[in-house]
């Protein structure tokens, strides 16, 4: 279990100093961006370090296609905020995305080649549009599953040598994904920072940020952000559902819900791109059906629901890679529930991870039994 140890300084000073010490070790720094609050925080922070110091930044965006209009108009924005230190990484290249809204369109391509007439818009003049790194060094971590989003940052990153890629990455939204990196340290003192090949590191300075610390910032230093979450402040959303990112992947197509009331030029683009759209929208937050989170009538149990969605699974070419999987799982409903999830979802790629435990349920409810 991680320890949290306080210090007598504020986050923004320790941040700050982070920073300065990857330009100190590193030739040659980069920001991933998404167009979100924490990489806008993040890219604004390390600019004003280049600026500083006459050193230029490269500035790198996966454009994903699949996005709203204000992610775009944002990353713009972060791209031009001191355009003297920044070199533009905004690469717009096919590869896979998961798509989570269809069963039939079960993978997305971003920048598809032969459908540029469908594309949600055209690409940027100053993009980069194809593969910069040679095809006999490219690898792919599935090649069942395809290049996918994942396999460019990799390719990306190992198309570099002694290059510090920060990441607005914090702690409090994603503590299962800090305690995995925190554990490789990934250069000297660098506790904030993961090794990778070529003399690289990923390094998060952010990572102890909390969500008011970020909205701060912002406003402290006078900073555009996406016009998309005033939009889901007033809708009452959530903190962990106010985010912005891909609009059909697993892990936030509910934001077709809201979409057509937010963007509808946007969600009209959509439905002629992509399948499912019109799903996503009527059923991205309903309990039964894309959440899992209630089971339907004509089943009695989580695993009876479970042995009918893998056997109805259309995809073949994706359904040996759930029976493989879940081979390795328990037989519970704890269980059953959360691998429903994925194949509803399409998570071939495991991007929402099974809790392969007994179920708590019958756990609490033996104990009970004994005690009584």
């Amino acid at each position: 279990m991680l320890k949290q140890v306080y210090i007598n300084k504020s986050v923004l000073q320790a941040a700050k100093e982070r920073i300065s010490y990857v330009f100190d070790e590193f030739p040659n720094v980069c920001v991933s961006i998404s167009g979100g609050k924490d990489s806008t925080t993040l890219a604004h922070l390390t600019l004003m370090e280049a600026h500083k110091r006459d050193r230029k930044v490269g500035i790198f965006f996966l454009d994903e296609e699949v996005v709203y209009d204000s992610t775009i108009k944002q990353v713009k924005y972060i791209m031009n905020l001191f355009p003297e230190n920044t070199i533009k990484l905004w690469y717009q290249i096919p590869f896979h995305l998961t798509n989570a809204t269809s069963l039939k369109e079960t993978q997305f391509i971003p920048w598809e080649p032969g459908k540029a007439k469908l594309w949600m818009r055209h690409k940027e003049p100053d993009s980069i549009q194809h593969k910069p790194w040679p095809k006999e060094k490219e690898t792919v971590r599935d090649k069942n599953k395809g290049f996918g989003f994942y396999d460019v940052i990799e390719n990306f990153e190992n198309s570099r040598e002694n290059t510090a890629f920060l990441v607005g990455l914090r702690a409090t939204e994603s503590p299962n994904r800090w305690r995995a990196v925190s554990k490789n340290p990934g250069h000297k003192n660098m506790y904030y920072a993961t090794k990778l090949k070529h003399g690289n590191v990923s390094a998060y300075p952010l990572y102890d940020w909390n969500f008011q610390d970020i909205w701060k910032y912002i406003y402290d230093n006078k900073l555009k952000y996406s016009r998309i979450y005033d939009y889901m402040y007033k809708k009452g959303m959530g903190l962990q559902e106010i985010r912005v990112s891909s609009l059909i992947h697993e892990k936030s197509f509910k934001s077709l819900v809201e979409l057509p009331e937010f963007e509808p030029k946007t969600y009209n683009r959509l439905l002629k791109r992509a399948k499912g759209i019109q799903i996503g929208h009527l059923y991205g937050k309903n309990k039964e059906i894309l959440r899992t989170r209630k089971l339907p009538k004509n089943f009695k149990c989580w695993k009876d629901y479970r042995d009918f969605l893998l056997k109805t699974y259309p995809d073949k070419d994706k359904k040996w890679i759930f029976e493989k999987r879940f081979k390795k799982h328990l037989n519970n409903n704890y269980v059953a529930r959360q691998e429903c999830r994925q194949l509803i979802l399409n998570d071939y790629e495991n991007n929402l991870p099974v809790d392969n435990k007994p179920d708590p349920r019958e756990e609490t409810i033996k104990k009970w039994r004994a005690i009584l």
